[in-house]
């Protein structure tokens, strides 16, 4: 598996390479990555209600879905476990992998305050509706890129069934037009015992329009900097398949994009800034979801870190 200490794998650790920064992330991935989860992380995850998962499907796809509940649907009974309890949204792939020994990724965002913390799991223990995950690695994000958000009182509406199309509908092309925020689900090419190998899930955000649709089959967004672990990116240097969601936390509608993505040096337009070296997903299936999100947002204020978007 290359250097034993590093807490990147290859594919990670190829890119850090090719950008001239290994030394550095080395160092870096040595002070920030843990093994365990910290009592401020432990106590994030159970106060916030809403939480995104990285999962595969029975044919190793990966998956970025959403689980929510009241503060407390996650406990951490020890620093090396975090337990959710929470039922499939409407959507969600029924053959997805959440069995025990399932490499799966969790990321829990507090949108009112912008704090993020990330972990990477294995699936150790399921019980009447209730995921244990074991702690692989664990740390801490900036906030940046994070819009401000606030959950309203309004109550959710009737979930309706899900639809699934090979290609991006006219109210698919809008919501990702005008998001501001998405998820991303990767994985390594290996899902073995080695913990840096696994699932990944990431946030990604920016203003409305910093996802560019091409056409019913293709988007592309930008690569912001941030903290140069590039695991989406080195994710897909070993394995290029990709599941994108789409929240919208106003009318609760989800959006999946089942896909394959490709890392492009230069995906300038002439419309988004610093666009440079970004990611073009060619979609497979496209699943919308209305109303499936239970809980309800309003928008407070865009993060002091967004890029422009030009005129």
């Amino acid at each position: 598996m290359g250097d034993p200490v590093s807490v990147f794998h290859e594919g990670e650790r190829s890119l850090h390479k090719k950008l001239d920064i290994e030394e550095r992330q080395h160092e870096l991935g040595l002070r920030m990555v843990r093994d365990h989860m910290p009592d401020q992380h432990r106590e994030f995850f159970a106060q916030i209600e809403t939480v995104h998962i990285g999962a595969v499907d029975s044919k190793g796809h990966p998956w970025a879905i959403t689980r929510t509940g009241a503060p407390g649907f996650m406990a951490s009974p020890d620093n090396k476990t975090l337990a959710i309890s929470s039922e499939p949204l409407s959507g969600e792939p029924a053959d997805l992998n959440l069995a025990i020994g399932a490499k799966t990724s969790i990321v829990g965002i507090e949108f009112e305050t912008q704090r993020r913390n990330r972990l990477n799991t294995t699936i150790n223990a399921t019980t009447n509706g209730t995921l244990s995950f074991h702690v692989d690695q664990s740390y801490g994000n900036c906030p940046k890129y994070i819009q401000i958000r606030n959950k309203t009182p309004n109550g959710p509406s009737t979930p309706q069934a899900p639809v699934t199309s090979a290609t991006l509908t006219a109210a698919d092309q809008k919501q990702i037009a005008q998001a501001d925020t998405l998820l991303i689900a990767s994985r390594a090419a290996d899902l073995g015992d080695d913990p840096r190998d696994g699932v990944d899930i990431n946030h990604r955000g920016g203003m409305p329009g910093f996802v560019t649709v091409l056409d019913d089959k293709t988007i592309q967004f930008p690569d912001y900097k941030g903290n140069s672990f590039y695991n989406t990116y080195g994710n897909i240097l070993t394995d290029n398949r990709v599941g994108l969601q789409f929240v919208d936390f106003e009318t609760g509608t989800l959006l999946n994009i089942k896909g394959t993505a490709e890392l492009v040096e230069d995906l300038n337009d002439g419309v988004l800034p610093l666009m440079g070296r970004g990611l073009r997903i060619t979609v497979q299936t496209a699943t919308r979801s209305e109303g499936a999100l239970p809980i309800r947002y309003s928008f407070g204020a865009f993060s002091d870190r967004n890029p422009e978007i030009a005129p």
